[in-house]
């Protein structure tokens, strides 16, 4: 019997050792895809979200100041357009240094050329509302920046929506990840 009962245990400890390894090593995986959300997708998705605030400001804006008959307010928001401006720069050069595959990088790339169209007509509606000449602006704000402003917008939010899709798509892999375990 004791021989018996000490095969038993030994047999009861190999597969708690090999289950508690197996259990170990799931751990182990699930804090890696943890850490690899939170060190990229989790920060570019941050990012282009706090991007597309700082556009969909900047668009709103714009279209007060065109729309208004107020010839100052263009500079009363001009250190806030600055500042904005500013701070959307840095912003887009954070986001294409953590850029790795192949369909960010061409929406990037698009949001890109998309930007300085906005850019240039958003220019151009501030240029000839502080020359007074509201119907001028009025004209380019609704011919050229509106639909600039629109499709910067869309882009912007699509590279939004993928840096979301991303991080579902790890949050799924972990859940499985747990349910295995």
């Amino acid at each position: 019997i004791g021989t018996r009962l000490a095969i038993g245990f030994a047999i009861v400890l190999a597969l708690s050792i090999i289950s508690t390894s197996f259990a170990l090593m799931n751990v182990r995986s699930n804090a890696e895809a943890t850490k690899h959300m939170l060190l990229s997708p989790l920060a570019k998705e941050r990012l282009v979200s706090d991007w597309y605030v700082l556009t969909y400001s900047a668009i709103a804006r714009t279209a007060l100041i065109a729309r208004s008959v107020d010839e100052s307010l263009s500079v009363t928001f001009a250190d806030v357009i600055a500042d904005s401006s500013k701070k959307g720069s840095v912003t887009i050069k954070k986001v294409e240094a953590l850029l790795v595959a192949d369909q960010e990088k061409s929406i990037y790339q698009s949001i890109i050329e998309m930007r300085a169209k906005y850019q240039a007509s958003k220019e151009l509606v501030m240029k000839a509302k502080a020359g007074g000449q509201a119907e001028e602006a009025q004209r380019i704000f609704n011919d050229a920046f509106m639909p600039a402003a629109k499709g910067y917008e869309s882009r912007v939010l699509e590279l939004l929506a993928l840096e979301r899709k991303a991080i579902d798509d790890i949050g799924h892999a972990i859940e499985s990840a747990n349910d295995r375990s």
